[in-house]
């Protein structure tokens, strides 16, 4: 085989190659994004009086936050059930969130934090399918007692946590990161 064979049978095979190695980059691995959230609503349920139901809404998260619905009246020293729903209304239709944290549950942790001086107690109910040392908390359900009369806020964070996350709020990044005002009479 003389020199300009060989030269144009080797350009040939890396042509190829160069061509297998494009199409393969091509197919990327998707990530574990953070949910897109543009909708908070936070639900208690009064645990003596079932009827009793208040909710807070916060609405466009993604843009200008509207507080404008997003506040919780509370009756003193009573003890309530909640659960959290999510949105993500730049979807149409709008995309449930809640449903996706619920499909992922080993990679999500609400955490709630009341303002000093409000007298709250939050008890996460629901765990994840975690392997020991888990399962750990959730957070999309949990149950809230007050105390004595007063106001203040309630900061919800939802911590995104795939492949690390460990019962605290640490690890990963934040999907949602939000303050629900409170009042306790």
């Amino acid at each position: 085989m003389n020199y300009p064979t060989k030269s144009i049978l080797v350009l040939g095979l890396m042509s190829l190659l160069a061509g297998a190695c494009k199409n393969d980059e091509q197919n990327v691995a998707p990530t574990d994004d953070n949910e897109a959230i543009t909708t908070a609503t936070l639900a208690l349920t009064n645990k003596t009086t079932p009827t009793d139901i208040v909710t807070a809404t916060i609405e466009n998260l993604n843009t200008t936050a509207d507080f404008s619905k997003a506040t919780l009246t509370l009756k003193a020293n009573t003890t309530y059930t909640g659960a959290i729903s999510l949105l993500d209304k730049t979807k149409t239709p709008a995309l449930d969130a809640t449903e996706e944290i619920r499909e992922k549950l080993n990679e999500h942790l609400f955490v709630y934090t009341p303002s000093t001086g409000l007298a709250l107690t939050i008890t996460l109910t629901d765990k994840d399918t975690n392997p020991a040392p888990g399962p750990y908390p959730v957070g999309l359900t949990t149950e809230i007692k007050t105390g004595a009369a007063g106001s203040g806020k309630l900061k919800v964070v939802l911590r995104h946590q795939p492949n690390v996350k460990n019962g605290t709020a640490t690890p990963g990044s934040s999907d949602l990161d939000t303050d629900f005002n409170v009042v306790i009479q």
